[in-house]
């Protein structure tokens, strides 16, 4: 049984420049360097959209009178408990996780909004790469008139009664 304190570290960054020394990159050794850069703009970038997320989400779905998206399910911090990787590689983990999240809460509450306002499926549905497994409880797409409407009363009505009870 091995101590934690004597796990050796696993450097991820000299795993990848193994690996470039294969697959080599575009523009040498300027590309990592490009590489990073173009990473810590995405964070900044993705930054105004997950405050965005997190007030949209609670102010949309009050206003609407449903629950808002849960983002834990999305979230998963864990990797920073790997023994094995050193602080960087547990600081880039975290990051990947952090983005990853924001950009399926912010598909999770957008395929919630499509639920509500346009609950049909395409017409390729299921056979092409667009038809999306959350569709699947949506509408037909050559569905009758009255399908709708009995939609929104199965979903929204008894959901509107469930959240009015004490």
């Amino acid at each position: 049984m091995t101590n934690k304190k004597n796990h050796e570290k696993i450097n991820i960054d000299l795993c990848i420049r193994k690996l470039n020394k294969i697959h080599k990159q575009r523009l040498g050794a300027f590309g990592p360097p490009i590489g990073m850069i173009m990473i810590i703009l995405f964070a900044f970038a993705l930054l105004p959209l997950f405050i965005f997320l997190v007030v949209f989400n609670k102010l949309y779905f009050w206003i609407r009178k449903q629950k808002p998206i849960d983002p834990k399910p999305y979230f998963n911090f864990d990797r920073h408990n790997l023994p094995h990787l050193r602080l960087v590689d547990k600081i880039w983990c975290e990051y990947c996780e952090w983005a990853n999240g924001s950009l399926q809460w912010a598909l999770a509450i957008t395929n919630e909004i499509e639920r509500r306002y346009c609950p049909i499926q395409n017409q390729c549905h299921p056979h092409c790469e667009k038809a999306k497994k959350w569709r699947d409880e949506f509408i037909s797409y050559e569905h009758k008139p009255n399908d709708i409407d009995e939609y929104y009363s199965d979903r929204y009505l008894q959901e509107s009664k469930l959240d009015d009870q004490p």
